[in-house]
């Protein structure tokens, strides 16, 4: 009996190389269909004030362009069915207009993906952000995202991502933890 195929139920577009680090570790570690959208793979971040002109690229433009490009997401009468897209972003590169357009998703309205979409905030960064969780990293110590958040080769490690996750529920600069959350709730379904 062949199984049904699993469909992507979460999709992240990063501001960085640290962001991607870490999506890469939860997916591998939780064994979740998740797409990850990076500029060169995070080498070239991502800013706010840049992410109208993504999400207008031919990729994110319209309903059709993207399900032919991520046609592994759910779809029914023209909606995607039980899909997020995190949109995981620093604050400390725009003015605190863009700032509260990004945070209130104000700056998503007009476009089709505006109900999926879940701002990911980290003020100003995401370092103060792993401060703030107990992870101790430097602006200049990017390198240690690595072994902190190693991708899993083996079997499902739901325990390192609920560690994670609690330790953000400290973070009061950075909602973070609703991401992971949400990556844990798919996780058993798999």
């Amino acid at each position: 009996m062949k199984m049904p195929s699993l469909k992507t139920k979460v999709m992240t577009i990063v501001h960085g190389k640290s962001e991607y680090i870490i999506c890469r570790s939860i997916r591998s570690n939780l064994r979740i269909k998740h797409e990850i959208y990076a500029d060169k793979k995070g080498e070239k971040s991502i800013q706010i004030n840049g992410l109208i002109n993504i999400l207008n690229n031919s990729i994110f433009k319209t309903f059709n362009g993207f399900t032919r490009n991520y046609s592994d997401i759910e779809v029914k009468k023209k909606k995607l069915i039980d899909f997020k897209l995190f949109i995981i972003m620093d604050l400390d590169d725009c003015n605190d207009e863009m700032k509260k357009k990004f945070v209130t998703k104000e700056m998503f309205k007009k476009h089709w993906l505006y109900e999926y979409i879940v701002p990911i905030y980290n003020d100003p960064d995401l370092e103060q952000t792993m401060n703030e969780a107990g992870i101790s990293i430097k602006r200049n110590e990017k390198k240690k995202y690595f072994t902190i958040f190693p991708t899993n080769h083996g079997d499902l490690d739901l325990v390192m991502a609920q560690e994670f996750f609690e330790s953000l529920k400290k973070c009061k600069h950075s909602n973070f933890k609703d991401y992971i959350e949400y990556c844990i709730s798919l996780a058993p379904k798999y």
